[in-house]
């Protein structure tokens, strides 16, 4: 039989049960079958008899003129009207407990703070107890609250108004005393207890008559207004009084979600409420409605895991989570099936005990499951919309409790719903495998990447899925352990290495064979298995990396090529590229430079690198601009491949083409300034007969020792201060700091970043320093020209003196006239270079300025004479 056919067979007994409860109290209200307290003469009725007799003679009910008679008629009226509402009592309402109406005694008369009263009452109460010889204490207490209560309210009602001695109970509503002294008072909005909930506020004001119809009754004629308060009276007088244990029947119903007899489920007012004409305590209210929040909250628990039980949208980790809820659902349908059992047992038996359950009572066992409902609701709250390490996340959040119930239960929930999160963990970290068919995992893999640019773009963090107990350098390890198992499996296909650290033959004394499962809660064993974990993949990809593919083989061969590190190599190809890279850049061709790069190779010691470095050594042209000559697009090129070109990035190895045609250029000034001083130390001796031209060669001297102090101590600069230091640093950290990949890239990234800033290469004052230096190189190349001119001048006026010929004066003057414009643009240059590295607060860059303006030398020029 499934869960609904109980039910519907549950609903049918109820209903059955409640018809004959509702046959029982019909046969009572008919006036030929009711027993009369006559005919129940037995021995309990005359004592019933006797003492109602005289509680009724102690009052004047009687009019002055009555006759004895009368009189005895009337009291005779009372007593079999009192008699009969004595006999509908089937069942007690109120559990006789001393200590409970004390309290309650207590309680009422310190709300009328009046402290007097409450500790007077303490004292009287206490001299009760003491009372060995009285039996029936409870039965004193609760007739004193009740006078009090009645005392309060009105005063004691004139009973001579009561008519119709043989009424019936039905008809009860036309004796007044009935109608304004036995019911209980209708409750309005001023007479809410300042205690009471809005939610039972609410209940209230729904079942009572709006303000308007109480301002028609106001403004009504007498006539109108009797009338209306008698309809009134008629329908107080109506009203349906439940038993406590058919509440106790309802309250089962309402736990599973389902309507009862007496009470409901209002859609409007989103609340429960009692069916029109249900009158109840207060007290008994209050506890219904609170029993009756646990229904509300079993059904919005059970629509959450009913809405989301195997959807794709909520992930395996929000499955999990119905699965925790409805193994709590369970549970609770255990408790109701013991509470539904108890009130049948009761039901059938017909009597109240000591063990009886009553509403106190199942408030009292209801204690632990409304709590934890309660608790799934807020879960249910947070949950929404959630997935994945964000969901774990909204939950571990409200483990920062200080109620240990509360944190241990969540802890515990948390352990079951947490597990599919820690299998993709375990997955990650001991495989290398992504198993997150949801995308709740907080790594993520694009599996468009190709396997080239396996480590810097396939996988990736999700910040928002990475749950709140793990730390930004925890989740950093956990992903990198990942990334280099895939690494080793995928870019230097290594299948078996990737598996032997998770075995008992793992190299370098790493065993992960013995790994723990993860679990939530354990998150110290957790850090220590990752740390493990990340220790061991680390080091065998840097291992292998070292060795199998000589990563600082590749470093080292990029530092003497592009950057001009092996100098016989760059000093030998500089001499025999100078004729071609002189020509336009259009007259060249790639195989004939690289025929020369292979000469320049076998003729140094670059003979002896290792082939596989030399193989990787080329020759690469920039694209042609108009008028661009062969030094203008000529440079090195290093192939790489995989799984080195990680390390060794297209945006790093652009920056090594940016250092070597910088370094390159330098080259060449120096080259060319080198080769102009020899041949003007050479012309001093050729042209001492020129006396005219003494001066001139003089002066050509002295600028070219200008020219070539400024570019050995530029050269200096960049090639020890800027390139030795920055490799220093990167060698000492790769063999002795490194701990994984991803290390190593950062620091061969901060490597070239040095040398590209303090070499000149980037940033904004970066580019005005460059920007500075290419025009002093290019000031030193067009001076170069200015020399050829003037040892050509000499050279032919040599002949021509030897020869007795006359000198060409005007040509003389236009090279003077070009040579002093260069010096002066070369002075210009270099002071508005210093003024740039004045602004610098680099130590380096300081001492350069103070090596090139040495002694203050550049102090005595004013620039602004240069223009």
């Amino acid at each position: 039989m499934s869960y609904s056919d109980i039910n519907w067979a549950q609903r049918s007994r109820y209903n059955d049960h409640a018809r004959s409860s509702h046959s029982r109290i019909s046969l009572l209200s008919t006036p030929s079958e009711e027993p009369s307290f006559i005919r129940n003469n037995t021995t309990a009725n005359n004592h019933l008899n006797k003492t109602l007799s005289k509680l009724i003679s102690r009052f004047d009910i009687s009019p002055r003129d009555a006759t004895l008679q009368e009189t005895q008629r009337q009291k005779d009226r009372l007593l079999d009207k009192f008699s009969r509402i004595l006999l509908t009592q089937t069942e007690p309402s109120i559990v006789e407990n001393e200590n409970d109406i004390a309290a309650t005694i207590h309680a009422q008369l310190q709300d009328t703070r009046n402290s007097e009263k409450a500790f007077r009452f303490g004292h009287l109460y206490n001299k009760l107890a003491s009372r060995q010889l009285l039996n029936r204490k409870w039965s004193i207490l609760y007739l004193l609250s009740l006078v009090s209560d009645l005392s309060s309210n009105s005063s004691i009602p004139d009973l001579s108004s009561l008519e119709s001695p043989r009424a019936t109970i039905s008809g009860l509503q036309n004796i007044n005393y009935e109608a304004d002294y036995l019911q209980p008072p209708a409750s309005r909005p001023y007479d809410m207890h300042p205690n009471d909930s809005p939610r039972n506020i609410r209940r209230r004001l729904a079942r009572e008559s709006s303000p308007r119809e109480n301002m028609e009754l106001d403004t009504a004629p007498p006539s109108v207004q009797l009338a209306r308060a008698r309809e009134s009276q008629s329908r107080m007088t109506e009203a349906i009084y439940v038993s406590e244990a058919d509440l106790l029947r309802d309250l089962i119903f309402l736990f599973q979600g389902i309507d009862g007899q007496y009470i409901r489920y209002d859609t409007e007012l989103n609340d429960h409420v009692f069916i029109p004409g249900i009158e109840v305590s207060r007290s008994t209210e209050n506890m219904v409605f609170k029993l009756a929040d646990i229904g509300w909250l079993y059904t919005k628990v059970r629509n959450f895991v009913k809405d989301n039980t195997d959807s794709s949208t909520i992930g395996l980790v929000g499955q999990s989570l119905c699965a925790a809820l409805q193994h709590e659902l369970t549970e609770y349908y255990k408790l109701i099936a013991i509470l539904e059992a108890q009130i049948e047992k009761q039901m059938i038996n017909n009597q109240v005990t000591d063990q009886s359950l009553t509403l106190k009572r199942l408030m009292i066992w209801t204690l632990d499951c409304n709590q934890k409902l309660r608790l799934m609701s807020v879960l249910v709250d947070v949950c929404q919309d959630q997935k994945g390490g964000a969901l774990i996340s909204a939950i571990h959040n409200y483990t920062k409790h200080g109620d240990p119930f509360i944190k241990n239960y969540l802890t515990e929930m948390l352990q079951i719903v947490s597990k599919p999160f820690y299998e993709m963990l375990e997955r990650w970290v001991y495989e290398g495998e992504l198993d997150d068919p949801y995308e709740e995992f907080f790594v993520a893999c694009d599996r468009t990447v190709p396997e080239e640019e396996l480590w810097q773009s396939k996988y990736t963090l999700r910040e928002n899925m990475l749950p709140a107990f793990l730390s930004k350098e925890l989740a950093h390890k956990i992903f990198s352990i990942g990334k280099s198992l895939n690494f080793i499996r995928y870019s230097c296909h290594e299948d078996t290495l990737a598996e032997q650290y998770h075995t008992s033959s793992s190299p370098n004394n790493v065993n992960l064979s013995n790994k723990q499962p993860f679990k939530y809660g354990e998150t110290e064993q957790v850090e220590k298995s990752i740390e493990v974990a990340y220790s061991a993949t680390s080091k065998a990809l840097l291992n292998l990396l070292k060795t199998k593919y000589k990563l600082m083989d590749h470093l080292k061969a990029l530092k003497r090529y592009l950057l001009l590190g092996q100098g016989d190599f760059i000093q030998y190809l500089m001499d025999i590229l100078w004729v071609n890279l002189s020509k336009p850049a259009n007259t060249l061709f790639r195989h004939n430079l690289t025929g020369i790069l292979e000469t320049a190779i076998r003729s140094c010691n670059a003979q002896y690198d290792v082939p596989e470095i030399l193989n990787r050594l080329d020759v690469r042209l920039l694209e042609i601009q108009k008028d661009d000559l062969g030094w203008d697009v000529f440079s090195l090129e290093y192939h790489v491949d995989a799984p080195i070109n990680t390390v060794f990035s297209p945006a790093a190895m652009h920056q090594y083409l940016q250092a070597f045609n910088f370094l390159w250029r330098l080259k060449r000034v120096e080259y060319t300034l080198a080769s102009a001083w020899r041949q003007w130390v050479k012309a001093s001796r050729e042209f001492i007969s020129l006396s005219e031209l003494y001066q001139d060669i003089q002066y050509a001297q002295l600028t070219i020792q200008r020219m070539i102090h400024f570019i050995y101590q530029l050269q200096h600069y960049v090639l020890f201060e800027v390139l030795e230091c920055s490799w220093d640093k990167l060698e000492t950290f790769i063999e002795n700091k490194s701990v994984d990949l991803d290390s190593i890239i950062a620091a061969h990234a901060k490597y070239l970043q040095e040398i590209t800033e303090k070499g000149f290469l980037s940033g904004p004052k970066e580019e005005a320093l460059a920007g500075r230096l290419s025009s002093i190189f290019d000031c030193i190349l067009k001076y170069s020209i200015i020399l050829d001119h003037l040892y050509n001048y000499a050279t032919n006026e040599s002949i021509k003196r030897f020869s007795r010929g006359v000198g060409d004066v005007e040509k003389i003057n236009n090279i003077r006239k070009r040579h002093q414009e260069m010096e002066d643009d070369f002075t210009m240059q270099v002071l508005g270079f210093l003024d740039v590295l004045k602004s610098y607060h680099d130590e380096d860059l300081r001492s350069l300025s103070t090596r090139l303006d040495y002694n203050d030398f550049y102090a005595g020029f004013d620039e602004s004479s240069q223009h």
